[in-house]
């Protein structure tokens, strides 16, 4: 059967270029609508780009629905530290050196296209310097080593023949879930050598038919394709035919723990595969749709107080105060002030878990 024309995506390049297959696997499966996280993610990011290209403050926005989102602060803060991050890039390289949302194509041929669209790109020939930045709106840590960043690099120097004409690279990740910007730099030379070593090895082999599928943590978490990947499936095998506990050696057991989060990964695919698949019309034998458990709410919580009070109650039972927690407080008080509870807060570690080795793991 003929493979359509492969979209590898700069998105997913983490995911594609450690399984090169998994981009092959993922063109067979039906399109998946972004959730409630990525459209908002998608609103900020348009919110931004209105506010830079309007000299708008994003901060206005608050309370307003758009891109078919509620801002809330949160959302209108992070648009902000995005416009401060591209007015600093702005500051750097010069007015009229900075781009936002821009497509910036690698290649496209008929048996696949490569490319995706910039948050931010700065070019200044005159300082010798090209700077991508991308805005991250989730809670996963992202390093500014990245994939997606680098493709993104690579694909404007291909897009402005600027070889000869950049020296420095810089990659951002503007990340207000993890506090300042964090930046990574390299060499032209060493982006250039990204490309040819680790690049275009992963384009072919995702265009090989037979280039099997490499799994790992991150290239399995958010593949597409785990419903249908042979090693998955063969991940699942060796779990389910493991030794009695009792019985397993360490070795045994490094090796399973390693396995155990792509399972988990797999069988929750599977449990969304299925119930999109009930929700069709599809019976699957031994199964059937159950409405989740109802939890119980106030339907106007104005008249709870004097009618609990009305029944009996003491205004101490209805209404129960405590003190706020250290996050909420950081999150209350100005940016200068944040520091200064940190003498009135301490980590106390409630016990022990596993956990990656972080100077075994690749």
């Amino acid at each position: 059967m003929a493979i359509k024309q492969l979209n590898l995506r700069a998105s997913a390049s983490a995911r594609w270029i450690a399984c090169p297959a998994s981009a092959r696997l993922s063109s067979l499966m039906p399109y998946v609508e972004g959730g409630d996280a990525a459209k908002m993610g998608t609103a900020i990011h348009a919110l931004a780009e209105y506010c830079f290209k309007g000299d708008l403050d994003p901060m206005k926005f608050e309370g307003k629905v758009y891109e078919g989102i509620l801002m809330t602060e949160e959302n209108c803060e992070f648009a902000f530290q995005h416009l401060k991050a591209i007015w600093a890039i702005e500051d750097e390289l010069g007015k009229g050196c900075v781009s936002v949302e821009k497509f910036l194509p690698y290649a496209e041929l008929k048996s696949y296209k490569c490319g995706g669209t910039a948050d931010v790109i700065g070019i200044s020939k005159e300082k010798r310097k090209l700077i991508i930045a991308d805005l991250k709106t989730g809670r996963g840590y992202v390093d500014a080593d990245s994939e997606q960043l680098k493709l993104y690099a690579v694909a404007a120097l291909e897009v402005g023949i600027l070889y000869q004409d950049i020296d420095k690279v810089e990659l951002w990740i503007i990340q207000p879930h993890h506090g300042e910007n964090r930046v990574f730099e390299m060499t032209t030379q060493e982006l250039v050598d990204w490309e040819h070593y680790v690049l275009i090895p992963a384009i072919e082999n995702a265009l090989n038919p037979a280039f099997q599928p490499v799994p790992s943590d991150s290239a399995c978490q958010y593949c597409p394709a785990k419903t249908i990947c042979p090693a998955q499936a063969n991940i699942v095998e060796t779990v389910a035919t493991a030794p009695i506990v009792e019985m397993l050696t360490e070795e045994q057991i490094s090796v399973l723990l390693t396995k155990f989060d792509m399972v988990e990964d797999y069988i929750k695919a599977v449990r969304d595969h299925a119930l999109k698949r009930m929700e069709s019309g599809a019976v699957i034998d031994g199964w059937q749709l159950a409405p989740k458990r109802a939890l119980r709410s106030w339907t106007k919580e104005s008249e709870v107080v004097p009618a609990l009070l009305g029944l009996g109650l003491k205004i101490e039972q209805v209404v129960k105060q405590e003190v706020i927690t250290p996050a909420v407080a950081e999150k209350l008080l100005p940016k200068d002030r944040k520091g200064l509870i940190d003498t009135l807060t301490s980590r106390i570690s409630s016990g022990l878990t596993l956990a990656r080795d972080k100077g075994l793991s690749q």
